[in-house]
């Protein structure tokens, strides 16, 4: 028997992968908790604790996020195929039942289970002996078990108790007295004291014809009981001892076996005058299942889920399963191939009915009456009451195995008197809502197709040799469909029915958004006539924000964000109605609790085409008042930041509406984390709907809190789209402002070129418009693109130039950063003097104005200072304080630097091992945010550190690290420096 993938069942295994690829605790922590749970979403509660027991840290789920990605890429690397998902449930562990041990275990226990209840107990020991094999010890027993971890375990040993006295009692009524003295000995390891383990073990082995072993087992047990319990064998022990040394049969007297099952005979009457007639000619079981697609394809993970649930052997459970999904993700195609793949495992036959819930919902009680007559009951026999007709279907359900397809259900109401009560029979329910409230059902939620699925449905739609899944065409034509089964097989049916049609033109076509839905029909097949039967279905208020969410989300969204239009209440049980119906999905849930949502793209267009001319241009004004809602609780936060921002803020007056809560820091900070992923959807959507002057605001009012977290991607896209409207708006101050943003993010990223465009452009529109504080900024951006570039006379005329602007506009934090600026010139020259007099005047603005972030910038280019006085210890002190500061306020881009400066200053204190920490740490927070000047600074430093050691194979890998780094960050001269410093190293080592 082939190993599965993944074990438990012991300890945690990868299989058919070379070596030990996930070495890590907490990552193999996290995969043991998705395994004991597999194909269920766990929650990251729960993860937490599995983690860090009662103790989870603050940043447990960012951290839980961060395992979770390291796991992804360590079985994508790995070639193992389970996908690890997402959801507002938590994560998911996509395995097969064959691929996971403890899932193939509870497989072969419950089919061991049916054969033996069956009669079949040869067949039934074979199947549960490959149950016991796959048992490797204590399950996860080289991991540390959390408390979480405990139910999943104990019903996995309770289960594995189980199954060895049902293989027991199996192997000695089959004869395998061998085999059972194995599973004895087994079972006394876990439980020494049972005196009937003993005595079964020891007539196993005599009837196994081993007498010296069975003496030697009784002499154990004998000891065993006397040394822990102080007890003499009872009288079946002491005789099963007597067999042994007589060396007698175990089948005298018999060991335990279990009596073999008799089959009462049968009284053979003869049949009376009134007896029913024999059936000779029984009528056929029904065979309702409409006709497979030839083309099915994808949904292979959901159609084994679907058939281990509805094939399952629960004899008192009959399995239900709700496959529910927004409109046109292939649900009734997805039951109806499942009905056909599971024919023979119903032989009392299937049936299928269409509840028309999309249209005209079927009354439950006729079709109480059309389960009845499929079932081949006459329709004289059924009552009348619907009530006593759902109880008849119970009792003819409770004895037969009937497959029960119930097709486009609108409510749990509508079905829940179809259910049956007991027995084997099995019911498959798909609905566009998710039927939440159906009692004693499972739910099978679908989505989009992924990308493999997507294309491989339009290849066999259309046909051998019309669409090449290399071509940019091909992708092209499933970004449009948004991978939705429908709308690609409505595209396929085009390819195919038209030979005319290019897949190239057919791309063209879809590529307008306007008329995409249109292109999307085919014959009575339609995106937006199946969009437009759960849009019928909605209340004024929910039709509503159906329709600003087709204008406004662009992208994911909070329900927060939509709050300006109604009150939270309202708009909170609208949207809980469109999750129902999924014309909205949850995309994902953070650590508070806050959910955020999706709408697909389709959907969207839909939503934007639907509604009367006035209905939609009341969507474009909702879509006003919610950006501008964003905007003015942006300004807000704002203003309780304690950092001062190093920029042009798009607003500094008054608020244009009522500030009804202030914020705190603290809950400023928290918003924007929160709020994160609405803004840049927020501002696409402005900008899509005219709205252009708030996309750039908006851009450019959470520039604060980008430069504060790092936000690199975001700042980006962005500010890439505020430039775009504010170029639309014709607002030129608003130009400058993106472009000198855009500028810094160039030198964030050593995107050099990039940074020099767009600073000159901000420098040249900030002296058009007259903004001289926009001047001293750009002036500043300008002096540091020059002192990186090594041209370091330019940038202090630069720097001057800014300290000029900043005074006569009286912006003392300006200044200071300016006069900081410019004192790492004066420090590149040795002249420590006027470096420090900068230095102080600098340190002196950031005080006065009690800006902690400012003075924690001004002593990191202080300890640069002492660094080069030799006065080390004193640079220490500096940059710890810096660190401390930067820490408190979660400006991880600033703790980076000082991280890196800290750690050279140690080594120049000879703490090099607090030295090494502090660089390593460094290296990585650069890394992840993508600033590869920090990077390639701390594994200079490194690299320094292990040449100072002595230990040149590191000191060679840290030194080629910074070398490319710094050769990836446009630091030519640099990455040349790194590789002479090592060369010049190794050359004197090898002399000496």
């Amino acid at each position: 028997m082939d190993s599965p993938r993944y074990g438990i069942l012991g300890s945690l295994r990868l299989n058919d992968v070379q070596g030990q690829p996930l070495k890590a605790a907490k990552p193999r922590q996290l995969l043991a908790t998705l395994l004991l749970h597999p194909n269920r979403f766990v929650s990251t509660d729960l993860i937490a604790d599995a983690l860090w027991e009662s103790t989870p840290p603050r940043s447990a789920t960012a951290n839980i996020r961060t395992y979770v990605r390291a796991l992804r890429s360590v079985l994508e690397d790995a070639g193992l195929p389970a996908s690890i998902d997402t959801s507002a449930a938590g994560y998911s562990i996509e395995v097969g039942v064959d691929e996971l041990d403890a899932s193939l275990f509870e497989s072969l226990l419950a089919e061991g289970g049916h054969l033996k209840d069956a009669g079949d107990g040869r067949q039934a020991m074979q199947v549960l002996s490959r149950a016991y094999a796959l048992w490797r010890g204590r399950p996860l027993e080289d991991l540390i078990i959390p408390a979480a971890w405990e139910g999943s375990l104990n019903r996995l040993e309770a289960q594995h108790r189980g199954l060895v006295d049902s293989l027991l009692d199996l192997r000695l009524q089959y004869g395998d007295a061998s085999g059972a003295a194995v599973l004895l000995s087994a079972r006394l390891t876990d439980d020494p004291y049972d005196e009937q383990l003993w005595r079964r073990l020891v007539d196993a082995l005599l009837a196994a014809g081993r007498v010296g072993e069975a003496r030697a087992a009784y002499g154990k047990a004998v000891q065993t009981l006397a040394d822990e319990l102080d007890i003499k064998p009872g009288p079946e022990l002491e005789a099963a001892g007597a067999r042994a040394e007589n060396g007698r049969s175990a089948n005298w007297p018999n060991p335990g076996i279990p009596a073999a099952l008799k089959t009462p005979e049968r009284a053979e009457t003869p049949p009376g005058p009134m007896a029913a007639p024999e059936l000779t000619d029984p009528l056929r079981p029904p065979s309702q299942l409409p006709l497979d697609l030839p083309d099915f394809s994808g949904r292979e993970d959901h159609l084994d889920q679907l058939r281990d649930l509805v094939c399952g052997r629960d004899p008192v459970r009959p399995p239900i399963a709700v496959v529910s999904g927004a409109p046109g993700t292939g649900k009734t195609s997805l039951a109806v191939r499942l009905g056909h793949m599971v024919r023979d495992s119903f032989p009392d036959g299937q049936i299928y009915l269409d509840m028309h819930g999309a249209t005209q919902p079927r009354d439950p009680a006729a079709a109480l009456t059309d389960l009845l007559l499929s079932l081949n009951l006459p329709d004289y026999a059924i009552p009348t009451d619907p009530e006593r007709r759902s109880a008849m279907l119970r009792s003819e359900l409770a004895s037969r195995r009937v497959l029960i397809i119930l097709d486009d259900v609108a409510t749990a109401g509508q079905v829940t008197p179809l259910m049956p009560g007991t027995g084997a029979s099995a019911v498959v329910v798909t609905s566009r809502n998710r039927l939440a409230d159906l009692a004693g059902a499972d739910s099978l939620p679908l989505d989009t197709f992924d990308d493999g699925e997507a294309v491989a449905l339009l290849e066999s739609v259309a046909g051998p040799g019309r669409v090449d899944r290399t071509t940019s065409a091909a992708e092209e034509i499933l970004a449009a469909c948004g991978n939705l089964p429908l709308a690609i097989r409505i595209v396929g049916s085009r390819l195919a029915q038209r030979p005319d049609l290019s897949p190239g033109e057919l791309a063209r076509r879809l590529r307008d958004e306007s008329s995409r839905l249109d292109e999307l029909s085919i014959g009575e097949l339609a995106v937006r006539t199946s969009a437009d039967l759960s849009y019928d279905s909605l209340s004024p208020e929910e039709a509503r924000l159906y329709r600003l969410i087709g204008h406004f989300a662009v992208g994911v969204f909070s329900a927060r964000a939509l709050e300006a239009i109604a009150s939270p209440a309202s708009v909170r049980r609208s949207l809980d109605r469109l999750i129902e119906v999924n014309l909205v999905r949850i995309s994902s849930v953070d650590h508070r609790g806050t959910a955020r949502y999706r709408m697909h793209d389709l959907l969207r267009l839909h939503a934007i085409g639907v509604g009367d001319e006035g209905q939609q241009a009341d969507a474009v004004k909702d879509v006003a008042t919610v950006v501008d809602a964003i905007l003015n609780k942006i300004r807000r936060a704002n203003n309780a930041l304690a950092v001062e921002y190093f920029g042009v803020l798009e607003h500094t007056g008054p608020l244009t509406s009522p500030d009804p809560a202030p914020f705190t820091e603290t809950d400023a900070i928290a918003w924007f984390d929160s709020e994160r992923s609405t803004f840049v959807p927020a501002i696409r959507a402005a900008a899509q709907n005219g709205l252009h002057e708030y996309a750039w605001r908006i851009a450019a009012a959470w520039g604060p809190y980008l430069d504060m977290r790092a936000g690199f991607d975001d700042w980006g896209e962005s500010h890439r789209q505020g430039l775009q409207s504010a170029i639309e708006s014709g607002d030129r101050w608003g130009e400058a402002i993106m472009h000198r943003n855009l500028g810094q993010l160039g030198i964030y990223q050593d995107d050099w070129d990039t940074a020099a465009h767009h600073l000159d452009q901000a420098a040249t529109i900030f002296a058009e418009v007259g903004d001289r504080f926009g001047d001293g900024i750009s002036a500043v951006g300008l002096g540091t693109w020059l002192r990186e570039r090594g041209r370091p006379d330019e940038s202090l005329a630069q720097y001057e130039k800014a300290i000029e602007a900043f005074m006569e506009v009286g912006n003392a934090n300006g200044e200071a950063v300016a006069r900081t600026a410019a004192s790492s010139i004066w420090l590149a020259r040795d002249d420590t003097v006027t470096a420090g007099r900068y230095l102080a005047e600098s340190f002196l603005l950031g005080v006065r104005l009690a800006d902690a972030h400012r003075v924690a910038k001004v002593r990191r280019r202080i300890a640069e200072l002492r660094i080069h006085q030799g006065r080390h210890y004193q640079a220490v002190r500096q940059l710890r304080h810096s660190l401390n500061t930067f820490t408190s306020l979660g400006d991880d881009h600033c703790a980076a630097w000082a991280r890196a400066d800290l750690g050279h200053a140690l080594m120049k204190c000879g703490e090099l091992a607090a030295a090494r920490k502090m660089l390593l740490d460094s290296m990585e927070i650069g890394r992840r945010l993508g600033d590869r000047s920090v990077e390639g600074q701390a594994a200079q430093h490194l690299g320094r550190l292990y040449l100072q050691t002595g230990n040149l194979d590191w000191a060679r890998r840290t030194f080629d690290r910074a070398a490319r780094v710094w050769q990836q960050a446009g630091h030519d001269a640099r990455a040349t420096a790194c590789r002479r410093e090592l060369a010049a190293f190794e050359n004197d080592a090898a002399a000496g």
